[in-house]
């Protein structure tokens, strides 16, 4: 395994410390820490919809807990988070980040118009579930577009609840990929996703490569145990490809390495 960075990992259900430990443990360079801003106290009010997935914090305290991880463990630790793409709100949560060392910062789509993508009602018939793909992808493409984030993760998530791809869906991801390469903006290959859907994860490699994107791999770890999830499966997607180098932060500015 060549891909030696995981830039997507959380920490409230475990800690910085254990999350820098296992990284430390799998053989990792550099570990990039993103909990949820929905985690966070400042941002809670505006995010109160989204389940929490452990105590809530704040941000100055996750910020001293990953300092603190990488000052004891003398790790390559970079401070991120993962935000919510939503319109109406998200200019309210960038105000919110303002001020703080990040080293880079997610943008993720966890719900259409209200709507989570991880719900019980399903999308319905086929011709409504389809429209709920194009829907995701123009929000995907204003997350990217947005000039906030560094990375957009997971952009095929939506398959998770929701099966039904409309005819589109390679036009749809060159669209993205498009527009993220234009904007200088990573999509993700996430882990989680590459060990559940690994055909529309191929289907994601080969949009970045016919468009030049760059491209993160992030494992999605919300546990020590699932830390670099998928990286090999992630590798062998990204040299079919042709894909040669993984885009990583520091400070809010990207380097990139070979693999």
């Amino acid at each position: 395994m060549t891909i030696d960075t995981d830039f997507h990992s959380h920490v409230s259900r475990s800690s910085a410390q254990a999350m820098v430990r296992e990284a430390r443990e799998r053989g990792l360079r550099v570990l990039g820490l993103s909990e949820h801003v929905f985690q966070m106290r400042e941002v809670r009010p505006l995010l109160a919809h989204m389940p929490l997935e452990g105590p809530e914090m704040a941000l100055v305290d996750y910020i001293e807990s990953v300092q603190e991880a990488r000052q004891a463990l003398q790790f390559d630790v970079r401070l991120g988070l993962e935000i919510d793409f939503i319109p109406g709100k998200i200019e309210a949560v960038r105000e919110l980040l303002q001020g703080y060392p990040w080293d880079f910062l997610i943008g993720s789509v966890h719900e259409i118009d209200g709507k989570q993508l991880e719900n019980e009602e399903g999308w319905g018939e086929p011709p409504q579930a389809e429209r709920a793909w194009q829907r995701y992808m123009e929000l995907l493409r204003q997350a990217v577009r947005s000039g906030f984030f560094s990375v957009v993760s997971h952009p095929v998530r939506l398959f998770v609840e929701n099966r039904h791809l409309p005819a589109t869906i390679d036009e749809e991801l060159e669209q993205l990929a498009a527009e993220a390469r234009s904007c200088d903006v990573a999509l993700e290959v996430n882990g989680f996703d590459v060990a559940t859907y690994p055909q529309l994860v191929r289907r994601l490699v080969r949009a970045c490569a016919l468009q030049g994107t760059p491209v993160s791999v992030g494992s999605d770890a919300h546990y020590p145990s699932s830390l670099a999830n998928s990286h090999e499966a992630s590798e062998q997607l990204l040299r079919e490809a042709g894909i040669q180098r993984v885009r990583i932060w520091r400070n809010m500015s990207a380097e990139e390495y070979r693999i």
